[in-house]
């Protein structure tokens, strides 16, 4: 009987010694970092402050804990059954940031090269301006946004909120971070002359940034131009306003005739089959001290001073067919798109080929295209953006699919 019960206690104080629990916690000094013990379900994640607490329940084997988080590198800490004795283990330290190296642009072949892809992390937006590229990118259940410079070094990494999906550039350069229901102009922490982290600022709901923003079409250091629709979208008017003047002046009017004549009838008769026309695209541009109007339904740009001032104009015509009747349709392959190079105050219109993305540089003086880019293989290519002589693009790439950042040189 004696030996059964000092088995017995040998089998408790056995359990006792292997079973406790172990409370491991400490400080990344970085939000949502995943920890996670490998080859199992059990896992948490740091708080806004970078704090986190995770229990171990069975500490009679060595354990891996794998700390990951967008924009650092992964790192992986063990703990052996004799230090999982502790009752509290703190593991504080700081995430290693991970930098993106630049894939080399081969200028030779004019073939685009991939700038930004991870396996395990997919591109949902991004922008460009002076400060530098801009990316909201997510892994797993966290989105991050990046602020990288145009080589692609990391600069900050900030955790958002997953309703984050995109990005908008400002009539001012400045890029907002967009949801559904909320919107945030991203700024900088300065000391100095010195830019830090990207921060959010000026959150506002979306109803009320577009009521603000949405009719903004450009702007310089004396003017501000503002767009309106008119009857069907059909109609365009572009307004200006002097600086420190709050009256409104016209600058340009504009207006399809047929699309006009097409939402009459739908009006009087119902849809009957018939496709309710898109909205005029004619856009202005501010660049330098200049704005630039591309007027299509006139079939030329028309070029304004800082006062928005008609100063001169050119004929175009790279955005029509030419029928058997004489009459000059729109293009079924021009995607009503012109991407503008502010780095070099170039133009350049797009085009859609099978669904092949081609590029045309503009000639401001006489109106004739050149093309300058066409992207066989990749189609449906996401958000094209020119910086400095280089197109940027998106596209699903690798055995995941997810979503990668490609650049190519066209000048």
């Amino acid at each position: 009987m004696k030996k059964y019960l000092l088995l017995i206690a040998l089998l408790c104080l056995f359990e006792a010694t292997y079973s406790q629990t172990t409370k491991v916690h400490g400080n990344l000094g970085v939000q949502n970092v995943h920890i996670i013990v490998t080859d199992t379900k059990q896992g948490t994640v740091t708080d806004a402050k970078g704090n986190y607490r995770l229990l171990i329940t069975d500490n009679s084997k060595r354990i891996n804990l794998l700390y990951s988080c967008i924009g650092y590198q992964d790192t992986v800490v063990s703990l052996t059954p004799k230090q999982l004795q502790s009752e509290n283990i703190n593991l504080s330290f700081r995430m290693r940031p991970r930098d993106y190296p630049l894939a080399e642009v081969t200028v030779t072949e004019n073939r685009p090269q991939i700038a930004y892809h991870e396996p395990l992390i997919s591109l949902l937006a991004y922008e460009i301006n002076e400060m530098g590229l801009y990316m909201i990118v997510y892994r797993k259940s966290s989105n991050a946004l990046l602020h990288l410079t145009l080589d692609f070094d990391t600069l900050s990494i900030l955790p958002i909120d997953r309703k984050f999906e995109r990005l908008y550039k400002d009539v001012y350069g400045q890029i907002h971070l967009i949801s559904y229901d909320s919107t945030y102009q991203i700024g900088h922490r300065q000391l100095g002359d010195t830019y830090l982290d990207a921060e959010l600022f000026y959150g506002m709901s979306h109803r009320d940034f577009y009521s603000i923003m949405g009719n903004a079409a450009a702007a310089i250091d004396s003017t501000l131009v503002i767009a309106t629709y008119g009857d069907g979208a059909q109609e365009l008017y572009y307004n200006y306003f002097k600086k420190g003047d709050p009256k409104a002046y016209a600058m340009e009017y504009t207006f399809d005739q047929e699309g006009l004549d097409l939402v009459e009838n739908i009006r009087k008769f119902g849809l009957g089959g018939l496709i309710p026309p898109p909205p005029i695209y004619d856009p202005v541009f501010a660049v330098g001290d200049s704005l630039f109007l591309f007027n299509f339904e006139a079939d030329k740009i028309e070029f304004f001073d800082k006062n928005a001032q008609l100063v001169g104009e050119t004929p175009i015509k790279f955005h029509r067919d030419v029928k058997w009747n004489g009459k000059r349709p729109m293009k079924s392959t021009w995607n009503r798109m012109v991407l503008v190079d502010w780095a070099r105050k170039k133009f350049y219109a797009v085009f859609l080929e099978d669904s092949i993305l081609v590029l045309h540089k503009i000639d401001m003086k006489t109106g004739k295209t050149k093309e300058v880019a066409r992207l066989s293989g990749f189609q449906f290519v996401l958000l094209p953006r020119v910086n400095n002589g280089i197109l940027y693009f998106m596209y699903h790439t690798g055995i995941t699919h997810s979503k990668a950042l490609y650049r190519m040189k066209i000048e």
